[in-house]
This record gives structure tokens, C-alpha cells and sequence, in this order.
């Protein structure tokens, strides 16, 4: 690809974002603000607090590992609608490890409750997947059924199974306390150790370098192996893939599975990173948010943590604006879904640019090749 594709490529998001801020601005100029003053405010709150850093990295943990769940099943033309509902089974399950198993030191239990995260996932994943390539159900369906039992299972097992014995007769619901050998440890220590000071308050923790190292290793499979080009086939021309020799249903059900594991992780870094325990106020939502992000990085698992820092920059800088600046915090949500909106639009354009500009490179080339002489011609 030219260099002039390149930077098109790269300004694509830019410009949506720039376009997503202008539309914001008029909302904003409406109610009677001055955009630029807002803005300023934003960036202001978010950058130079030390709250707000820890905050924003904080939120990005879970956005990332939605993002790379949604983008892994997208990449294999897969609509896994249903990660919401894996990652509600990922919870469940690391919280029965969590406060049900003892007397293990923290080496074994933490990646013994993060592994019951992601076979929880999994086995959540697995029905659509398998009545896609058994019966041929489409997988959009399936997946947002399993998310309506999903939800009714969590709340069945907290009210009625797991409950903690100490809180019957309250109003509260969750289960016992997790072992603390099950606890995410907090990056705290180290960021002191270098000069990086975050409250005492603050539930940053080691899932959020886990999910980086995920992104960049589900990068380098899917670019650098023949895993990788075989989905990048398939996903391209399923057809000539197959007539290529690659097993379409194998490479579906691992990117399938693969999509369902990482989605048991997403939960974590709050059930495991802050609270403790499992209740009936467990964050809601992540699953949805990582089809935006998916969508923002165009698939690219390293593209997926720009676009989930960018997602936890807003939602951190609505609570800034909304405070200091009196904007409503529905201001916010109209600039996330404008800016996501419009990265949409400009790709489709872009990929109708690109696949445009390559056809007449390729007419030039045949041009210049001269006519093709027929055997014996």
C-alpha cells in the first residue's frame, strides 16, 4: 500500500473523532457552554490528576479485554453478540473458585480462579457456536438469548445458591468474601516504585498489563502464523478459502472459543481488582461497549487499547464536565456514539477508496503489459 494510503488510513479516526467533537460542540453551544471551555476542562481533569490517570486505566482493563473478545470473533465474520453473557458466567464461575476453595497459596489459586473465568466463558460460548456449525442458527440470535439466561442464571445463583449466610435478612445480595489469595494484586507498589504516586483508594491493578500482553500476542497469532492467514482467508473469501483446503468450521470454532475465553476475563478486573465478592450490582454492559471498541479498531487486537483508552478518557472526563462544568453527562455519551458512528462511515468510504484505487493500478499494469498473445498466436 502507498504511502499516501497509509496516512489516510491513519487519519481516518482522527478526522471521525475531530468530526464526532464538532457535532458535540453544537450540542453543547445549545445548552448554553462554550465548547472550547469544556474541552479545556476535559483534558484538564483527566491529565493532571493522578486520580483521574488511575481512573481512566482502571476503566480501560475490562474495555480492553471486551474489545479483544468482540474483534477475535468480527476478524472470523462471527457476530458474537454474546459476550456480555460469557463474561456474566466467567464472573460466576471465578467467584465459586474464589471463596469456595482455601488454603492455597496466591500462585496457584489466582490463575486457578482465572482459568475457572475463562472455561466459565467458554462453556457459554460453546452453544451458539455449536448450533451455528451443527444446524446452521445464526449466531446474532443464539448468542443474545444466551445473554438473557446468563443474567437470570447470575441472579438465581446469588439469591438462592451462593449467598452469603451472614447477609440473609439484609437487603444486600452477593456471596461470601473472597480468600484473598484469590485477589488481583494492586499496581500500587510498583508505581510508587517509580515515581508514579495513584490514591490510596485507587483498585488499578495487574490485570490491566495482562490484557496489553493479550492484545499484542492475539496480534502477533493472527498476523504472523498460518493460524492468522487462514482466518485473514477466510474472512476474505470464504469460498476460495475452502477450495484452498482450509477447515472453515474448525477456524470459526477456535476464533469462536477463542473470542468466548477472553470474554470470561472481562468481569475480573472488578469482581477480582475491587470488590471482592459477586453481587447483584456486578458492572453491566462491558459486553456492548466491546462491539464499539471492536468497531473503533477496525479488529486490530493492538488497535483495541487506543480505542478502549479513548473510551475510558470520556467516560472519566463526563464525570469532570458533568461536576465543574454543569454539562450533562448525556453530552458525553452523544460524543461517544457520534465519534463511533462516524469512524464507521469514514472506514466504509476509505474501503471503497482503497479497493478503487487498487482496480486502476491494476488497469494500468495490464495496460502497460501489452495485449496477452494465445498459445500459438
Amino acid at each position: 500500500m502507498s504511502a499516501r494510503l497509509w496516512l489516510l488510513q491513519l487519519s481516518t479516526p482522527l478526522l471521525a473523532i475531530l468530526f464526532g467533537a464538532l457535532v458535540s460542540s453544537a450540542i453543547i453551544l445549545a445548552i448554553g457552554k462554550n465548547p472550547l471551555d469544556v474541552y479545556t476542562l476535559m483534558i484538564r481533569f483527566n491529565v493532571t490528576r493522578a486520580d483521574s490517570i488511575a481512573s481512566i486505566l482502571f476503566k480501560t482493563t475490562p474495555l480492553i479485554l471486551a474489545g479483544l473478545a468482540v474483534a477475535l470473533s468480527f476478524r472470523a465474520a462471527l457476530w458474537n453478540i454474546g459476550v456480555e453473557g460469557q463474561y456474566y458466567i466467567g464472573a460466576l464461575c471465578a467467584a465459586v473458585v474464589a471463596f469456595g476453595v482455601k488454603g492455597l497459596p496466591a500462585v496457584v489459586h489466582l490463575p486457578l480462579t482465572m482459568a475457572a473465568a475463562v472455561i466459565g466463558g467458554m462453556a457459554w460460548a460453546l452453544v451458539p457456536i455449536a448450533l451455528k456449525l451443527r444446524r446452521g442458527a445464526h449466531e446474532v440470535i443464539t448468542t443474545i438469548m444466551m445473554n438473557h439466561i446468563a443474567a437470570a442464571t447470575i441472579l438465581y445463583f446469588l439469591t438462592d445458591v451462593l449467598r452469603d449466610p451472614t447477609q440473609v435478612g439484609t437487603p444486600r445480595v452477593r456471596t461470601p468474601i473472597f480468600e484473598p489469595t484469590a485477589r488481583i494484586p494492586s499496581m500500587r507498589g510498583v508505581l510508587d516504585a517509580i515515581g508514579f504516586q495513584i490514591p490510596g483508594y485507587s483498585s488499578l491493578n495487574w490485570l490491566l498489563p495482562v490484557g496489553v500482553a493479550l492484545a499484542i500476542a492475539l496480534y502477533l497469532l493472527l498476523s504472523r502464523t498460518r493460524f492468522g492467514y487462514e482466518v485473514r482467508a477466510m474472512a476474505l473469501n470464504p469460498d476460495a478459502a475452502e477450495a484452498g483446503g482450509i477447515r472453515i468450521g474448525r477456524v470459526q470454532f477456535t476464533m469462536f472459543m477463542l473470542s468466548g475465553a477472553v470474554a470470561g476475563l472481562v468481569g475480573l478486573n472488578d469482581v477480582l481488582g475491587f470488590f471482592g465478592y459477586l453481587d447483584i450490582d456486578f458492572p453491566k454492559g462491558l459486553g456492548f461497549l466491546g462491539i464499539s471498541i471492536a468497531l473503533l479498531a477496525k479488529n486490530n487486537p493492538l488497535g483495541v487499547i487506543p480505542s478502549a483508552l479513548l473510551i475510558a478518557f470520556l467516560d472519566r472526563g463526563a464525570q469532570g464536565v458533568q461536576v465543574f462544568a454543569g454539562v450533562p453527562r448525556e453530552v458525553i455519551t452523544i460524543l461517544q456514539a457520534v465519534i463511533i458512528l462516524a469512524i464507521v462511515v469514514a472506514y466504509e468510504l476509505l474501503t471503497r477508496y482503497v479497493r478503487n484505487v487498487r482496480k486502476r493500478e491494476a488497469g494500468r499494469v495490464v495496460a502497460a503489459a501489452g495485449p496477452v498473445l494465445e498459445p500459438g498466436g
